[in-house]
């Protein structure tokens, strides 16, 4: 990834969106067997586990060039990959069905400056039957930071995809 510390959201957005693309299936199929594995036992925590292979490369290099998600880490809170934390996620089952749904995270960043750029949204795409990642996970943003909004313009963007 080619990152510096003055990027701006939709910068920082598309250089993950690229990481993703190019990586997400290579790491899909090398742990295949063992998240198929998995799957019967931990369910959708086999999604997270997944997550915990292809993102940190990524966001290592995100944190190196200053750039922070604003979120405060709870005692209790569920981090996937190193900062996609649960409780900033949405999903609906009228988004997909059951072989074909979709997990939102919203990730609100703070750059080295200190300064609120945006928020990165990353859609998992998932089954809920077996282990299967029908299309590429994908990283989009929006300038909204306060959560009700991120929220509603969650709902609105998945409603969209779901029709």
């Amino acid at each position: 990834m080619n990152l510096n510390q003055d990027m701006t959201i939709q910068m920082l957005t598309d250089e993950l969106a690229y990481y993703v693309e190019e990586n997400w299936k290579t790491v899909l199929e090398e742990n295949q067997d063992e998240l198929f594995r998995l799957f019967p036992e931990y369910e959708d925590a086999t999604y997270g586990m997944y997550l915990d292979k292809l993102l940190p490369p990524a966001w290592k290099q995100v944190e190196e060039n200053g750039f922070r998600s604003n979120a405060e880490l709870k005692e209790d809170d569920f981090v996937i990959a190193g900062f996609l934390k649960f409780r900033n996620s949405i999903e609906k089952v009228k988004w997909g069905g059951s072989s074909h749904e979709y997990r939102v995270f919203w990730i609100t960043i703070i750059n080295s400056n200190h300064e609120e750029i945006g928020t990165l949204l990353f859609e998992l795409p998932h089954s809920h039957k077996n282990f299967h990642i029908p299309d590429s996970p994908k990283f989009t943003y929006t300038y909204k930071i306060d959560k009700r909004e991120i929220r509603q313009e969650i709902i609105a963007l998945m409603e969209e995809i779901s029709h």
